[in-house]
């Protein structure tokens, strides 16, 4: 089977030394060693996070954006979320699940929300509970403002609760400092590692509020997993184990070795230089300036190119694979993604691809890769 360069709005294309990490032999997840795995991971998603108490769960990053809504939302309270794609529309479908009064606030075409939207929009709802999706994977809007949004949810005495699966380990983090109340994510994106774990990592007022939502599941209960964690340095149920050695080696190579920021910059580099190609070629990337994400870049396609046909050139004669458009741009966009291991040869095969689709200028490809190397 040929080997493609995953270049998908996840799940990515790993190291090879996380790929290998998961044929470690099998441990008792109720062992010393696994206490030992456990201890040591959580200490890198503590960094990772900037917070102090971090749940790790089996399961997807809807897990954990359920498990967060769950926990921190009680019945019939009301949640304004913040639509910007598929995810803020998953959030809200969980959440009315979940027995919350969902309203869905629409910033301008292209646009997260500012603090000034927000703060009109809690006004008129009076809701108890904000819910954004930090980078919306389905149209590459970026909330680079969450520290302001927190303020805002904070004045009007709400908490702002995070989908943050395809942001974290691509942008900046700090749930301390940012004051962010609830922030949910996943391995398979920008943390570089297989899917199937997630993590919610929470504050102080969100801790405060937990005591007082009555239980709705047994699974995300995020009450329990901090029990287990701090009293066994385990979890509550049967953990996936050798993702959990995936996800350390992971993070060993983020944190230790390319170094948090380091990481961020490779987000940023890569995602800069291909929407460059694709404007300095006359094209229109998705969406405005400002709002644009460091992981999932939105091309949208010349006139009668077809989504699939750009995805069947770019496995076949450049041998990455990139994603379908989704939400309302999913006939006339694809998405790429900038996560996960790749080398310098993967950037100059993107770009190559989209200066096929756009008829870029000769010579643009190689400017723009030595523009890239110099950002890193």
């Amino acid at each position: 089977m040929r080997r493609l360069q995953l270049l998908l709005p996840g799940p990515v294309s790993l190291h090879p030394e996380v790929e290998l990490s998961q044929a470690l032999p099998m441990i008792n997840h109720r062992g010393p060693e696994f206490r030992e795995l456990m201890r040591e991971l959580t200490s890198k998603l503590q960094k990772l996070f900037g917070a102090e108490r971090v749940a790790l769960l089996t399961a997807s990053g809807t897990g954990a954006v359920e498990a967060m809504v769950a926990n921190f939302v009680e019945r019939g309270e009301k949640l304004l979320i913040i639509q910007t794609g598929t995810f803020s529309d998953r959030m809200a479908k969980i959440a009315e699940v979940l027995g919350a009064e969902v309203e869905l606030v629409e910033p301008a075409e292209g646009e997260g929300i500012t603090a000034e939207e927000l703060d009109d929009a809690l006004k008129r709802s009076k809701a108890s509970a904000v819910g954004v999706v930090a980078n919306e994977t389905s149209t590459g809007v970026v909330h680079k403002n969450l520290q302001e949004l927190a303020r805002v949810a904070h004045e009007n005495d709400a908490l702002l609760l995070v989908d943050a699966v395809s942001y974290l380990g691509g942008h900046p983090l700090d749930v301390e400092s940012m004051e962010l109340d609830a922030v949910a994510s996943a391995s398979q994106k920008a943390l570089m590692a297989p899917p199937g774990l997630a993590f919610v990592a929470w504050g102080e007022r969100a801790a405060e509020k937990m005591k007082n939502v009555k239980k709705k599941s047994v699974y995300w209960d995020l009450e329990s997993y901090e029990k287990f964690y701090l009293e066994k340095y385990e979890t509550p149920a049967t953990p996936a184990v050798s993702l959990m050695y995936a996800l350390n080696k992971s993070l060993d190579i983020i944190i230790n070795e390319v170094g948090i920021n380091g990481w961020i910059r490779r987000h940023a580099a890569f995602a800069e230089a291909l929407n460059e190609l694709v404007e300095r070629a006359g094209g229109r990337v998705y969406p405005k300036r400002g709002w644009r994400s460091n992981t999932i870049v939105v091309p949208i396609l010349p006139e009668g190119v077809k989504p699939s046909e750009a995805r069947a050139l770019a496995r076949e004669r450049w041998g990455i694979d990139v994603g379908g458009g989704a939400w309302k741009l999913k006939e006339v966009s694809i998405r790429i993604g900038t996560m996960g291991w790749y080398e310098e040869d993967v950037v100059y095969r993107a770009l190559s691809f989209l200066a096929e689709i756009y008829k870029a200028p000769k010579g643009l490809v190689e400017e723009l890769m030595e523009e890239y190397k110099s950002k890193l």
